[in-house]
């Protein structure tokens, strides 16, 4: 099959998603994004706003030189610009800007518990970060503005990069389709497909990414989660060792043993309970584990708060994992930590992985989990939204 840019009339479903698309072959959905989704997006001024915070990741890149500075930024860094064609790329928007985070819940088709982040970029006339090729999945939602994109029609194995410079700038012109995008317009690129931007009339884009760990990782938390849990963190004791491994030897089937000691660690039901919760920790420095809110409320608060009549709603920026226990039940993933849940506390989760806000006359079964959502919400995983009803 092609793998060059599929023109879409709509994002596709989830099976056709993953069987022709995911880590296949890029594709364009014009206006997939209703408007007034789009108006509740974070703004240029706003966007500016924050990458002056000390909190931000954000990054300013000029054309004229390629030169790459990092904020935080002030009022005058924006005023000696200049008229070279510049870019603004500020990471993790979704965690300062809930209206922004909205976004996500488009991609419930993608794998949400891979999510790393909402970039968005503001780029003038020209503006342009070069020809590159990024690791993970990313979907390129445009906002204001006008963009043309070049898209590879093959992924790229041995890239190669101009010398010297700041970025990563693919030496060679990207050889793939040319389109224009406006705002609403989607584009999803695979990972190692060459792409670049450039802008035709001041413009935002949001890039919604998703990203896989590497393997030394996953080995590496997963070796801290052992370690912290000495009835995981099995000895090897060379149990099956022969004369063959006598000295300074291994022997192959020392070797076996050890990569069968190994392996082991990976088929307890601690390993995919483990997953549930390291897919849900922030992929940035920057950002600290959720800590439990100033305001927690007792059992008792917050059950009456939800007999008010009081909403409950996942906000869209908390990333929920969920795996099956081979216990028989399911473990729930949230901020690096896990909860057991049965099949029916299962209900009421995916109800609120929705994102959309529920109250118990639509949904009764909110009372029979009291203790599992009132640990969520004092850790910041749900909130109020009726704030009339909802506890001071």
């Amino acid at each position: 099959m092609s793998s060059s840019l599929a023109i879409l009339d709509a994002l596709p479903s989830p099976a056709d998603f993953y069987a022709h698309y995911w880590n296949k072959r890029p594709f364009l959905v014009r206006g997939a994004i209703d408007q007034t989704v789009m108006n509740g997006l974070i703004t240029p001024d706003e966007l500016a706003g924050l990458s002056m915070e000390e909190t931000a990741r954000a990054r300013m890149v000029a054309l004229k030189d390629w030169t790459c500075r990092f904020g935080p930024f002030s009022d005058e860094d924006f005023n000696t610009t200049g008229k070279s064609p510049w870019s603004l790329l500020v990471q993790n928007v979704e965690q300062f800007h809930p209206d922004t985070a909205t976004l996500l819940s488009v991609f419930n088709f993608a794998p949400r518990w891979m999510m790393d982040d909402i970039m968005v970029s503001f780029s003038t006339k020209g503006g342009t970060i070069g020809g590159h090729i990024d690791s993970y999945h990313v979907f390129l939602v445009q906002g204001q503005g006008t963009r043309r994109w070049t898209i590879g029609h093959e992924p790229i194995i041995d890239e190669v990069y101009i010398d010297g410079l700041d970025l990563k700038i693919l030496k060679d012109p990207i050889d793939g389709n040319t389109v224009e995008v406006t705002s609403g317009d989607i584009l999803y690129i695979p990972p190692n497909f060459a792409h670049e931007g450039t802008t035709i009339d001041d413009a935002l884009t949001f890039s919604v990414g998703f990203l896989g760990p590497k393997l030394s990782e996953l080995y590496s938390a997963f070796g801290q989660h052992l370690a912290d849990h000495d009835e995981l963190d099995h000895r090897y004791a060379g149990e099956e060792l022969s004369v063959d491994s006598s000295g300074f030897i291994l022997s192959i089937d020392a070797v076996e043993a050890l990569r069968d000691h190994l392996g082991h660690s990976l088929t307890t039901p601690a390993f995919s309970e483990w997953l549930a919760a390291f897919f849900t920790g922030s992929t940035s420095e920057d950002f600290a584990q959720y800590s439990e809110r100033e305001d927690t409320l007792s059992l008792v608060a917050f059950t009456e708060a939800l007999q008010a009549g009081a909403s409950l709603i996942k906000p869209a920026y908390v990333k929920f994992a969920l795996t099956p226990s081979p216990k028989g039940a399911y473990s729930l993933g949230f901020d690096r930590e896990t909860f057991d849940i049965n099949d029916a506390a299962l209900a009421v989760v995916l109800i609120l992985m929705n994102e959309a806000a529920v109250v118990i006359n639509d949904t009764p079964a909110l009372l029979d989990h009291l203790d599992l959502l009132c640990t969520l919400y004092n850790h910041q995983a749900l909130e109020f939204i009726d704030r009339e009803k909802a506890p001071p």
